[in-house]
């Protein structure tokens, strides 16, 4: 869900003061940044779910499609990944698959040239429960998994990026 700064009767602005209080990670950002982005995380999406029914089915498959690809689902989830009974692991699996979405945003946006910054700096259930007051998520079918702030730099950051040495965090197999 992305939500603007700025704009007339902003959604971003009805909540901020209150998001503020709770996501110390996002506070500098939230008066700053030109675009707030919430993503969110599937609740209780096991194999046979309406949630990866409709998935399957967003992806372009037919009825007979979706009826093949279930049988994999419920083998990945209870065989391999061993999630499909417990809800809290469910949603995790489900919000890593946000963070594809994340870094292919940010990675897009460097490319733009605008900057970016992940945001996990947050009271989880304080943010579900000021999203679901507004109206902007359904706390029983979704839950939020992180937030990335996106805009142009206002100033230069305080200290300069330090990244560990790519032979740190890279391994090449040949």
């Amino acid at each position: 869900m992305v939500l603007e700064n700025g704009k007339a009767d902003s959604k971003l602005d009805s909540i901020k003061e209150d998001l503020k209080e709770v996501a110390w990670g996002a506070k500098p950002q939230l008066d700053t940044a030109s675009h707030f982005i919430f993503l969110l995380a599937e609740k209780n999406a096991r194999y046979d779910s309406q949630a990866i029914c409709q998935s399957l089915i967003r992806r372009g498959l037919d009825e007979s499609g979706v009826a093949s690809r279930l049988p994999l689902y419920k083998s990945f989830q209870e065989s391999d990944m061993k999630i499909a009974d417990n809800p809290r692991a469910l949603w995790d699996w489900t919000a890593k698959q946000t963070y594809i979405a994340l870094g292919n945003m940010m990675t897009v946006a460097a490319a733009l040239g605008i900057d970016s910054c992940p945001i996990e700096g947050f009271n989880y259930d304080k943010v579900n429960a000021i999203l679901a007051k507004s109206g902007l998520i359904n706390p029983e079918k979704e839950s939020i998994a992180s937030m990335l702030s996106l805009g142009y730099r206002l100033k230069d950051p305080k200290h300069p990026r330090s990244r560990k040495p790519r032979e740190e965090v890279v391994t090449w197999v040949e």
